[in-house]
């Protein structure tokens, strides 16, 4: 793994001096993770604080009753903010951060982390501003769950699923139960939804993905999803 392309994906990195890109990228350690590792389980204590520079990382919560709700995701050029908290703390995680996409990061020991926060301004402000984004998210999530509606926010999560999927075809490969997890839901109201865009000729669903028939008909319900602030 390339180590000087993984720092080229954070902006922070061009306004450190280069003695102190040097000792950055000497003392990160190469963490490659593949798809459906865990970056992080509920309950563990991160003693790395982990910079990534490719691949995705979704961090979710599971209840009780194993129903899952998805946090946030970490992309190429983000830190993430359960992880930082806690290394920053010395505490536990509340979170579970499964990979989605081959991850390559720079993972860094506590000490120097901590060193870091005290020594430099420029990394210091770039951890708590990120920090402060991320926490923004988190709080728009909570007031998406408690205010949203479902069938928006569905329609939100597939226009992004489609647009990222890279491929000519609009196809996604998905479950009931995936979808469910990200919005916070339970499996059977995701299905519902799902056969009601079906009947309406929006999407057509099969075992593990999902066709789109009409994306314009799909926009309009993610561009009214974005203008009720959902």
């Amino acid at each position: 793994m390339d180590k000087s392309a993984v720092l080229d994906r954070f902006s922070l990195l061009r306004q450190v001096t280069t003695e102190m890109r040097s000792t950055v990228e000497s003392v990160g350690k190469p963490l490659i993770l593949p798809p459906g590792a865990f970056l992080f389980r509920d309950g563990d204590r991160c003693e790395q604080f982990v910079l990534v520079g490719g691949g995705s990382v979704r961090v979710f919560k599971t209840g009780e009753t194993g129903r899952e709700i998805t946090l946030y995701h970490v992309q190429a050029g983000e830190i993430c903010l359960m992880n930082t908290l806690c290394v920053f703390l010395g505490t536990p995680t509340r979170a579970t951060a499964l990979v989605e996409a081959p991850l390559e990061a720079l993972a860094f020991p506590r000490p120097v982390f901590l060193e870091w926060l005290t020594t430099n301004d420029v990394i210091r402000s770039f951890i708590f501003e990120t920090m402060a984004h991320r926490l923004f998210d988190v709080m728009t999530l909570v007031e998406e769950i408690a205010f949203g509606k479902m069938d928006l926010r569905l329609a939100h999560l597939l226009c992004r699923r489609f647009a990222n999927n890279g491929l000519p075809l609009k196809t996604i490969s998905t479950t009931h139960e995936e979808l469910a997890g990200e919005l916070g839901t339970a499996r059977e109201v995701v299905s519902r939804l799902l056969k009601e865009l079906e009947h309406l000729r929006v999407l057509e669903t099969a075992r593990g993905r999902i066709l789109l028939r009409d994306e314009d008909a799909l926009r309009r319900l993610q561009q009214l999803a974005e203008g009720t602030g959902h």
